[in-house]
């Protein structure tokens, strides 16, 4: 059945466009490249020439298969040169404003300028992260004003949500199931059908648009929720003075038992997206007081390292601290929301002498995004009174086993 459906996608000619060159569009367009004719489209034409060369600062993928997508597939900074396309993966980042509202601005340039190109039968499929109803509310209307086309008459949506889990290379792009939905029954089979082409695993199709964006948000806000009781858990194990990290071991030992730990919560989707579901329950009338907290919750667990690393250098004088890992998560290079920029700052305002140095992240990004200078090279540890493993890189593995600096050498763990 997945062959049948392999040749039927194929075999329509669908010239496909990815919209975002980051850390979901580029290994879709690594992807679909493979099977079908392709444009990457990115704003930024810095970022444009780099992956023209293979080049990826943002270690969104791996560098063979950029140089592979580039023998078959086009990269532009400019949408007309899209036109020739019939369907639009669109893979812009969302975030939120400084007070948490979304801030769905980078989504609606988008659906603006494909407007203008877009064409009769033409299908725009949306994998960025966003509330339930943002599809059909907010991006439709501006596709069809744009246009000049009605939804479902002159083009049609769908909405298939985005399931990268940056530096893990066992649930890849290829081997998750995928959730797909469309605006009418035909959007629907095509955009499952092509999924399923380049796809290992079946892809699960929802029966509306919102249901799959509904699903997106509920992944997500679990895993916030479920990292919340980790931190607070956490706190009532310090107080009893016991190890939270055995607490669990222990606990994980049972075969229903959810073994995560406690931890800042940083990257783009988990620490984001709680806020985008309580806001649009609001509108809705809804109050969700376990997500709320679960967010305050987990914010705070960034002010209680800072607070704990403040007391290590309170008992020395003059203390100079290293921090080791910069990135959101271990073993990769994905800056956005990494709470170790937050904890710096606090560090720096109370006058602390800290360094940090992540030999996965682009330093130069660090530096744009953040106003943060990383060493450039592995540091000489002897130069430090405290060195504080941040990120857990495979890396820094050797240094936590080290006999000749442990007196030196805290894991953030500890402080979890």
């Amino acid at each position: 059945m997945k062959t049948s459906k392999l040749m039927k996608a194929s075999d329509k000619g669908y010239k496909i466009a990815i919209i975002g060159l980051g850390y979901v569009g580029l290994p879709l367009l690594c992807l679909f490249s493979k099977h079908y004719a392709c444009i990457g489209l990115d704003k930024d034409k810095i970022r444009i020439n780099y992956l023209n060369k293979a080049i990826d600062y943002r270690e969104c993928e791996k560098r063979h298969n950029i140089r592979q997508a580039l023998q078959r597939s086009i990269l532009t900074s400019s949408y007309s040169d899209l036109r020739g396309c019939n369907i639009f993966i669109v893979c812009v980042p969302t975030g939120t404003d400084i007070q948490n509202q979304p801030d769905l601005t980078p989504l609606k340039n988008v659906c603006k300028s494909l407007s203008n190109i877009l064409k009769k039968d033409d299908i725009v499929i949306f994998e960025s992260t966003v509330f339930p109803g943002a599809t059909e509310e907010i991006c439709v209307p501006i596709l069809e004003e744009g246009s000049s086309m009605k939804i479902n008459k002159g083009f049609t949506v769908g909405y298939s949500p985005e399931r990268i889990n940056v530096g893990d290379n066992i649930h890849t792009l290829e081997n998750v199931r995928k959730i797909v939905s469309g605006s009418t029954p035909h959007a629907r089979d095509v955009i499952a059908n092509v999924y399923q082409s380049v796809l290992k695993e079946n892809v699960v199709v929802a029966s509306s648009i919102k249901i799959a964006e509904a699903a997106k948000m509920y992944e997500n806000v679990q895993r916030d929720v479920v990292i919340a009781l980790a931190n607070e858990f956490a706190d009532y194990c310090r107080a009893e003075s016991i190890d939270i990290n055995e607490v669990t071991d222990c606990a994980a030992t049972k075969w229903n038992f959810n073994d995560v730990r406690p931890g800042m919560v940083g990257g783009h989707c988990i620490g984001v997206d709680p806020y985008y579901l309580l806001n649009r329950a609001a509108i809705k009338g809804v109050d969700l007081p376990l997500v709320s907290q679960s967010r305050k919750t987990n914010e705070k667990k960034v002010t209680s390292v800072a607070n704990r690393i403040l007391d290590i250098v309170s008992e020395k004088e003059s203390a100079k601290i290293l921090l080791l890992g910069f990135s959101y998560k271990k073993n990769c290079a994905d800056i956005r929301n990494t709470k170790v920029a937050e904890i710096i700052k606090i560090l720096e305002a109370r006058g602390i002498d800290v360094e940090c140095y992540d030999p996965l992240v682009n330093i130069e990004q660090v530096k744009r995004e953040y106003s943060i200078s990383l060493l450039p090279t592995k540091p000489d540890l002897r130069l430090y009174d405290s060195i504080i493993i941040m990120v857990n890189h495979s890396e820094f593995w050797e240094m936590q086993n080290s006999n000749k600096f442990d007196e030196k050498v805290i894991h953030s763990r500890n402080f979890l």
